[in-house]
């Protein structure tokens, strides 16, 4: 391994921690990872600090929370403050440049397109957003908005099998291992999976039901609410549809373990889904555990459990850490933060406490993540703990606003 290892960050969008087997799940999802999660670090505790890939991302690639701006319009709102938040902070690419990286990206995700200003930093950034047919499909769906209508579009080109708008991982996987094997060393490669996002479609090879009850149960949680209670038989479908996506998912992490030497992979969720535990499906701006609690795996670097809470806004501090060390820093947190517009929770890893307006919610997550208990002094330590997140948000909010206004200036 060079002197700065190669590093690959792999991003899978909608992946739950508690379905992946080596999280104790009781269906065996990922076989790979689970080698990957126990030859290096494994982080049992991650938090991403928002339920959807447009609260969670900036976030994450910056390792500072967006703060809130614009008026009007909400996905309008949304779109700016995205992009006024990526453009105004050093993103993990940049850093990493800047220590000698040579960076490449593969994102088929509009909401982490160079739109959003996410090329930053990165010598090759492919978002498959070209003056074709994608760029018109992408370009809608961000004007109309939402993950359910990436879900749409997901179900009509599945059915249309049209690649070159929506990619699978197999569709791009070895463009990505071509750019690895001719890069500068070192590298850094980010990758951004798709796969396991609602739709849940899978090839025949990793499906484990028809192809009509992975169609039917995917295209009812489309057209119904998904706040609807939905029988045990569909909600199976759902549960068994998923769990095929992460198995299909997994097979990326086989083989990119055996086409890239010398190199740190570390493997994420952006956020978790839920299914129906508490009142909704898919990735509503709910921040239970079941939204955020994600995987984190490291590997390539010295076998590690941490149990300890982690944000994934602590991904940039991880990374650089990795490129100077080649082993996984020491990140102290005994609280993460995540937070909506309208909500905010933090998190210990045995407790979890939630604000919902004027509202609040606290669980003992050690004993049952879905009762409620009640303990005055807990509730009350908890409530100081997010007073202080509130304050930093605060101060974050008065700094932002000034770096904004230089972005626009430019």
């Amino acid at each position: 391994m060079s002197e700065q290892p190669n590093i690959v960050l792999v991003t899978v969008d909608s992946f739950r921690a508690d379905h992946c087997s080596f999280m104790g799940y009781e269906h065996e999802t990922t076989p790979a990872l689970d080698v990957m999660a126990e030859e290096g670090a494994v982080f049992t505790n991650a938090i991403a600090p928002g339920p959807t890939t447009p609260e969670s991302l900036p976030a994450t690639m910056t390792g500072t929370y967006p703060t809130g701006a614009g008026s009007g319009d909400e996905l309008a709102s949304t779109r700016t403050e995205i992009r006024d938040h990526v453009l105004a902070h050093d993103t993990l690419a940049e850093k990493l440049s800047r220590r000698g990286y040579a960076t490449g990206a593969f994102t088929p995700n509009p909401w982490t397109s160079r739109y959003f200003g996410f090329d930053r930093g990165f010598d090759r950034f492919e978002d498959f957003m070209g003056d074709d047919l994608s760029s018109s499909i992408w370009s809608r769906m961000l004007e109309e908005g939402g993950s359910k209508a990436l879900a749409a579009t997901r179900l009509v080109l599945s059915w249309m099998q049209r690649e070159n708008v929506f990619k699978p991982w197999s569709a791009m996987y070895d463009d990505i291992v071509s750019w690895a094997q001719r890069a500068e060393k070192p590298y850094f490669l980010w990758v951004f999976l798709l796969d396991v996002h609602f739709p849940y479609l899978t090839g025949d090879t990793y499906r484990s039901q028809s192809r009509w009850r992975e169609y039917e149960a995917n295209l009812r949680l489309y057209l119904e609410d998904q706040h609807t209670p939905y029988s045990p038989r569909v909600h199976e479908q759902l549960v068994t549809a998923y769990d095929d996506s992460i198995r299909y998912t997994d097979a990326f992490f086989e083989r990119l373990r055996s086409d890239v030497e010398d190199t740190v992979i570390v493997v994420h969720g952006d956020h978790g889904e839920a299914f129906g535990e508490h009142g909704t499906y898919t990735h509503q701006h709910q921040l239970y555990r079941e939204n955020i609690h994600v995987p984190l795996v490291v590997s390539g670097v010295p076998s590690r459990r941490i149990d300890r809470p982690i944000s994934l806004r602590a991904i940039p501090r991880l990374l650089t850490g990795i490129a100077e060390t080649g082993a996984v820093p020491d990140i102290e947190n005994p609280f993460v933060a995540a937070r909506t517009d309208e909500t905010a929770a933090i998190d210990s890893g045995r407790v979890k406490y939630l604000r919902n307006g004027d509202g609040e919610e606290l669980y003992d997550i050690g004993r049952d993540e879905q009762s409620q208990v009640s303990n005055d002094q807990l509730g009350a330590l908890c409530r100081g703990v997010l007073a202080q997140f509130d304050a930093s948000m605060a101060e974050q909010r008065t700094i932002g606003e000034a770096a904004r206004e230089v972005v626009r200036e430019r």
